[in-house]
């Protein structure tokens, strides 16, 4: 049974349409009734064709026309892009368009292999083909990425290079695509990506050719219309050309794709400059209840571009549960997370962990392996299996005496793999003949000197040998694995040596993860961890298989799925939104990129969103002596989210009320609340309560059960600073609400009252307005100078010849 949304859309003709569509909106099945509408007005399926993103929708699609319409009607083709492409290009080659062509797509390994040649091709210097060689699989991960990016446009490599924000250590990418283009061409081959690029490449330069295949069809229908790229939207404009009609659905708040070429624009501004359409919305959800959508649309209703579109939970959406974890050292409460809901009779099948990063899968994989909780990594690697894990298990055999009774040739190998570990910048195959050396002798072979050596190079070898050689004397696993770490610097220069800075804070973190995980162990004598950690390898494909196992992927890998249960593990500031390095700004459209990726992450749930993150705990805040790092604090999407709210919003509206505690109207929160209740209680009345402080200005008085009354003196997205008489301190957003209140007035003029005057008469927390730098916060005085906040920054002035008048 259709709901009157859906209906409206499926009796849609004449013209092109937009439909907006949220997650888990039933978008599938209004195409489908909407195909078979068109199909017994007598339309022709053979020209209607249906535009899946990818394989797994085409096939899902193709299934559920067949069965409603039955076995034996004619339907319309379901393609993917990419098929589209493939099926066009053969055709192109067939009529000799295009040169002919092997159709079968080039295999990873001979793709890797001639991309390879092309960079040293490309290399200018014979240190960077050596940088290349050593690095390869980095160098390809990277380059091959800029290829897809490249082949997702019309435009030259230049533009895409440019877009793409690479580092100009990456110029040679652009000679390496135009001679892997030409080694591709010359051998006839294509890429999933070429199926697309080549036909489209031709059809630009030959606008009568461009005009012989248009106007074939009379209707598209297409899906996850935003994670279209500029070359598919050509190809689809291409062919639709002045007859077909198109219908295309998407939701710009889950373009998440824009590493790929996507934008949310062809949802919000693209089509509609291409085409005169109308405009149809599926705002109810069916995946899930008030709490989690109320949720999941105050903290999208943040960013700007977007369709005002509210995600609202349809009345036959069962109820969901949304919880905020404090995420401890250990790990444990992934795994107390777990059990709670095996013990509710869900399935290890039906939880999911979602993380914004590969390196936030670590703990908890470990965390689960230890519970002995069945889990499998769905598009990574375990965490034992990870190079860098073997190499910190291989130092872990070191300090146990354990390493001496391998075999000669297992020992050569794992010290190259140390010593590549160490981010040394020593050609390979220098390493490997130190590594030869220190089997046959020790590591007092690292103290030799070699011609091709520079003296850092050198310097380093030899402080790796003492690090070695203490690591032999050390008998507390975590202590030995985190001071050879240290004493060599080693996770600064994962971060600064790596070729994609994310790639490196990925291989930092989980090797900070995996040593956090080894020193939390009670018995730290290195034997018994390598003991526990083959037992934990032993037990990764076990477990209580009748239950399945729990799913741990990236939120990027989890668009289109659903899960009952879905956990988002360390929501830091740091993590989310992400920002490689310790960055404390974003810039917008990143930060909406990441807002946007987070909704897409908690809307995979159906009935409970567990959201575990740090700080939680710091009720007293922080000192601003010793600001917190951005991995201490939580992400301040939470806040955002506005929980609080979302929770006491939807157990009114499961209780059948019909007058509803809100915030003070105004704000963005009101707002959203506000339209939401519209939507799904008629004739609700606003109980109007100032229960937290928001956003509060600076300036304002605020108190704290432990300091007492304080003032506002800075603000910035990650929260606030309060000046009380005793100390200044830190609060993260999220927990501003929980921890701070406004101060009464009677309160504020008591202390006003007896505070008297200070020099100049500015105090700490005063709002002044300055000719030059206009309104701002006084952060400090004293006998000589008086430091202020302005929006351009700090500013601090004598005080004998400082002038501004007092404004609070």
């Amino acid at each position: 049974m259709l709901t009157e949304e859906q209906q409206i859309i499926t009796r849609h003709r004449g013209g092109h349409a937009r439909v907006m569509a949220v997650a888990g909106a039933g978008k599938t099945s209004t195409m489908v009734a909407y195909v078979l509408a068109r199909l017994r007005e007598g339309m022709d399926p053979r020209l209607i064709r249906v535009v899946m993103f990818n394989k797994a929708a085409q096939e899902d699609f193709s299934h559920k026309l067949r069965i409603a319409a039955g076995a034996n009607a004619q339907l319309p083709p379901v393609r993917t892009f990419h098929a589209m492409g493939r099926n066009l290009a053969m055709s192109l080659a067939k009529e000799g368009h295009l040169a002919t062509f092997d159709p079968t797509p080039l295999g990873d390994v001979q793709a890797s292999l001639e991309m390879l040649k092309a960079l040293q091709a490309a290399a200018g210097t014979s240190a960077l083909r050596a940088a290349i060689r050593d690095d390869q699989q980095q160098w390809l991960d990277t380059f091959s990425g800029f290829v897809d990016l490249a082949k997702s446009t019309l435009a030259a490599p230049e533009v895409s290079f440019a877009l793409g924000g690479y580092p100009e250590q990456y110029q040679l990418f652009i000679e390496a695509f135009a001679r892997f283009e030409q080694w591709r061409k010359a051998a006839a081959r294509v890429s999933f990506a070429d199926f697309l690029y080549d036909p489209c490449r031709l059809i630009a330069n030959d606008p009568a050719l461009a005009n012989f295949l248009a106007n074939r069809v009379e209707l598209f229908v297409v899906d996850e219309f935003q994670d279209i790229n500029d070359i598919q939207f050509f190809m689809l404009k291409t062919l639709a050309g002045e007859r077909a009609q198109l219908q295309v659905v998407g939701d710009a708040d889950q373009c998440i794709y824009e590493f790929r070429g996507a934008k949310p624009e062809y949802m919000l501004s693209y089509f509609g400059d291409t085409y005169s359409h109308q405009s149809y919305q599926l705002s109810r959800t069916f995946r899930y209840g008030h709490q989690l959508a109320l949720a999941a649309a105050q903290l999208i209703s943040h960013n700007q571009r977007r369709d005002p579109l509210l995600c609202i939970s349809a009345d036959s959406a069962a109820p969901s549960h949304v919880e905020l974890c404090l995420q401890n050292p250990d790990g444990a409460v992934f795994a107390q997370a777990c059990e709670a809901q095996r013990a509710e009779g869900r399935a290890y099948s039906e939880m999911a962990f979602l993380c914004r990063t590969w390196a936030q899968a670590a703990p908890v994989e470990l965390a689960l392996l230890k519970r002995g909780i069945p889990n499998r990594v769905m598009g990574g690697s375990r965490v034992l299996e990870r190079s860098e894990i073997k190499v910190l298990m291989s130092l872990l055999r070191l300090m146990a005496g354990e390493f001496a009774s391998q075999d000669s040739a297992e020992q050569h190998q794992q010290l190259f793999d140390i010593l590549k570990f160490c981010e040394l910048k020593i050609r390979h195959e220098v390493l490997r003949g130190y590594a030869e050396r220190i089997v046959l002798s020790d590591f007092s072979a690292l103290h030799r000197s070699e011609d091709s050596l520079s003296f850092y190079q050198e310097k380093r070898l030899q402080s790796l040998a003492t690090v070695l050689a203490q690591l032999g004397q050390e008998r507390g696993a975590g202590r030995g694995l985190r001071r050879f770490v240290n004493d060599l610097d080693l996770l600064n220069l994962m971060r600064d040596n790596a070729l994609n800075r994310e790639d490196g804070e990925n291989r930092a973190a989980t090797v900070s993860a995996f040593i956090e995980f080894v020193a939390l162990q009670q018995d730290q004598a290195p034997s018994a961890i390598l003991a526990m950690l083959a037992e934990l390898s032993d037990q990764s494909g076990c477990g209580d298989t009748t239950a399945g196992a729990v799913t741990i992927t990236t939120m990027h890998r989890s668009k289109g799925l659903e899960w009952p249960v879905v956990l988002l593990p360390n929501l830091s500031a740091h993590y989310m939104p992400y920002q490689a390095g310790n960055r404390r700004r974003q810039e917008l459209d990143h930060l909406e990129a990441e807002r946007r990726l987070m909704y897409v992450a908690m809307t995979r749930a159906i009935k409970a969103l567990y959201l575990f993150a740090p700080g939680l705990d710091a009720t007293n805040g922080w000192s601003t002596d010793q600001r917190p790092e951005l991995h201490q604090l939580p992400s301040p999407f939470l806040a955002e989210m506005n929980l609080d709210l979302a929770q006491r919003l939807s157990s009114q509206i499961e209780a059948g009320a019909r007058q509803f505690d809100l915030p003070p109207s105004g704000g963005a929160t009101a707002s959203v609340a506000q339209r939401y209740l519209d939507a799904v209680v008629p004739e609700w009345q606003a109980n109007t309560v100032a229960s937290s402080v928001g956003y509060p200005e600076l300036g304002a008085y605020l108190q704290h059960t432990r300091y007492g009354l304080g003032r506002v003196s800075d603000i910035d997205a990650l929260g606030l600073v309060v000046s009380f008489s005793s100390t200044k301190r830190f609060f993260p957003r999220l927990l501003v609400s929980r921890v701070l209140q406004p101060a009464p007035e009677s309160v504020v003029s008591a202390a006003l009252a007896g505070a008297g005057a200070s020099a100049k008469d500015f105090c700490v927390g005063d709002i002044l307005a300055h000719d030059k730098f206009g309104r701002g916060a006084v952060l400090a005085v004293d006998k000589h100078t008086i430091a202020v906040n302005f929006s351009a920054g700090r500013k601090t002035f004598r005080l004998d010849l400082f002038q501004a008048k007092k404004i609070a």
